[in-house]
């Protein structure tokens, strides 16, 4: 089975390639999924993330507050890393189980969308990574609109990821997303036909 590693900076498109794997008939996982998956009420790791930040991060429906949480990140130094060291061990394993099941269901190729892949050394997980790369104009616009935060605060978030020229740097493949859907899936496509052919063919 290919394990396919699909990361990059925020706002970069990393869910857009990875929707064009799932087209070509791949399984595809979503780390902020998992993520969103393992904190919700009665998960363990929401039990150790509301001790650790306290009920001001709780919505009324005791859903976790994300947007709440998202400016306890933003403004209190250390709160992201308290925050990682709950999640990332968590969103890993679970990670891993989710892959090692589709390889009992004999699936040919999967494509986890990792946003912190390089930062929680993930790359060897997985048989080959992919950045996803945008202007950085463009990276600024699409964290502003998604979370709606201004463009000073989308900045910040940005400046707390691994710069994209590192990512760059470490990238085995680059699919470089200029805002066009389409063009992105056919960069996805004639990628993924090029790894099949160095890593799947039986000559």
């Amino acid at each position: 089975m290919l394990k396919i590693g699909v990361t990059g900076s925020a706002g970069s498109g990393k869910s857009l390639v990875c929707e064009g794997f799932r087209r070509i008939g791949l399984v595809t996982l979503d780390c902020d999924e998992i993520a969103r998956q393992v904190v919700e009420p009665g998960q363990a790791a929401y039990n150790q993330v509301v001790k650790a930040f306290g009920s001001q991060i709780v919505a009324p429906d005791r859903t976790l507050d994300r947007p709440a949480l998202r400016r306890m990140i933003i403004t209190t130094k250390g709160s992201r890393e308290k925050l990682e060291s709950i999640l990332h061990p968590v969103i890993i394993s679970e990670t891993v189980r989710l892959m090692d099941e589709a390889v009992h269901l004999k699936q040919k190729s999967c494509a986890v969308e990792v946003p912190l892949l390089f930062e929680l050394g993930m790359e060897d997980l997985f048989d080959v990574v992919v950045v996803v790369t945008a202007a950085d104009d463009a990276l600024v616009d699409r964290i502003s609109l998604r979370d709606g935060v201004d463009r000073e605060n989308a900045q910040k978030l940005l400046a707390l990821q691994m710069p994209q020229s590192e990512k760059i740097k470490k990238a085995e493949c680059i699919i470089e997303n200029r805002g066009e859907p389409e063009a992105v899936f056919k960069l996805v496509g004639d990628l993924y036909q090029k790894l099949v052919n160095q890593r799947l063919t039986k000559k």
